[in-house]
């Protein structure tokens, strides 16, 4: 029996659960309606027990496992090319909502365990299994959040580590080309220095050369 069956009698809970839904897809907190009880709730026997409790937890329970494959399915977008800061809002609004479920939930198993200590030998027998067994469920999907939760920010790290690569590897290739350039622009300097400096000694060896013919000039003239 999964705890989807523990709930099934319950009149109203699927539309409880299509309204948790439509929430979570908006991305909302989850009101203090998603797990208390609602008007579509009856005295309805629950697994042998005449305990509404157990209904609002099996609701719960399948409320949180939905939020949970929709946390999943927007985690699949990481790292592809609608990835960005608007993902990461959604994907923590999500994480948000099913943290604050799963919180209720663990808050009312408690609640219930410590009812059940309270109750006679046979009452306790009674409601024991059930409680057993939504408390197994819950924990199993509880396992399975937080297995996703840590993937999630394993991936997140790797796709921010190769961002930062890819833009380390972008700032290099723009430094290299700039000083590349710088190079280029200190050899030309260097060049136009040498053929300046070349032109002064062929200017001063023309001088000389015009200083020669004036005195050999000068030397016939007499």
């Amino acid at each position: 029996m999964s705890f989807s069956d523990v709930g099934r009698n319950a009149k109203g809970s699927s539309r409880l659960g299509d309204t948790a839904v439509a929430r979570t897809q908006g991305y909302s907190s989850i009101s203090e309606h998603s797990v208390s009880a609602h008007p579509g709730y009856s005295n309805s026997t629950v697994a042998g027990s005449k305990d509404v409790m157990f209904t609002q937890l099996s609701d719960g329970i399948l409320q949180y496992q939905r939020n949970v494959g929709i946390l999943q399915k927007i985690a699949s977008g990481v790292g592809s090319a609608n990835d960005g800061p608007t993902l990461q809002t959604q994907l923590n609004c999500q994480v948000d909502v099913i943290c604050q479920l799963g919180g209720r939930i663990d808050q009312q198993l408690r609640a219930q365990e410590s009812r059940i200590q309270r109750m006679s030998r046979t009452d306790a027998a009674r409601n024991r299994a059930t409680h057993v067994k939504l408390t197994r469920d819950f924990r199993r999907v509880e396992a399975t959040f937080n297995k996703l939760n840590l993937d999630l920010k394993q991936r997140r790290d790797l796709v921010e580590a190769r961002r930062a690569q890819e833009e380390d590897e972008k700032r290099f290739k723009a430094e290299a080309s700039s000083g590349e350039q710088a190079m280029r622009l200190e050899m030309q300097l260097k060049e136009d220095q040498l053929n300046e400096q070349l032109m002064r000694e062929r200017e001063a060896e023309i001088r000389e050369i015009n200083k020669g013919m004036h005195t050999v000039n000068e030397i016939y003239k007499v």
